[in-house]
């Protein structure tokens, strides 16, 4: 996540390109607040370089560009469905551990890391087994743990 300080440096970056003109506490509090919560330092900087080496406009790059760029970037560093089906193929993963490791690889995982997690993670959506419920009558006619009762033995005196 971006801090207010590194989001202000991707704006002063951006206001190279126009001027150099100075940032107020309003533009640069407005600027952070409408890029990605998620993005890293790298990644905007990247962004904002890559508008300016494709533009020829001379158009201001904004916050929405830069998180536009960013999810560009991001969905080009995952593997497509057919990488990850050669992928799952190549390391001998079938049925639910296949199915992980697609999942960790979409999420952004390396193969090694996806690989890893497949093999020992439980598969989120398998519930565990039920455990009985202890089926005594005793426990259930003694009642004395509950206030106010007590056994019929030791109302009797004991009879």
């Amino acid at each position: 996540m971006l801090t207010l300080k590194e989001s202000t440096l991707v704006l002063a970056k951006i206001r190279v390109h126009h001027g150099n003109a100075a940032i107020t506490d309003l533009e640069a509090r407005t600027f952070h607040e409408e890029l990605r919560s998620d993005m890293t330092l790298g990644e905007a900087l990247e962004a904002v370089k890559r508008f300016y080496a494709s533009s020829a406009s001379g158009r201001w790059c904004g916050s929405g560009d830069v998180n536009a760029i960013v999810r560009r970037m991001r969905n080009g560093a995952k593997p497509s469905e057919a990488q990850i089906a050669e992928e799952c193929e190549a390391r001998g993963l079938e049925g639910d551990r296949a199915w992980m490791y697609r999942r960790q690889r979409m999420l952004g995982n390396g193969p090694d890391q996806a690989q890893r997690q497949a093999l020992t993670m439980r598969n989120p959506f398998e519930l565990p087994a039920a455990q009985p419920k202890p089926r005594s009558t005793a426990s259930r006619c003694a009642g004395a743990s509950r206030p106010g009762m007590a056994s019929l033995g030791s109302m009797l005196g004991g009879a």
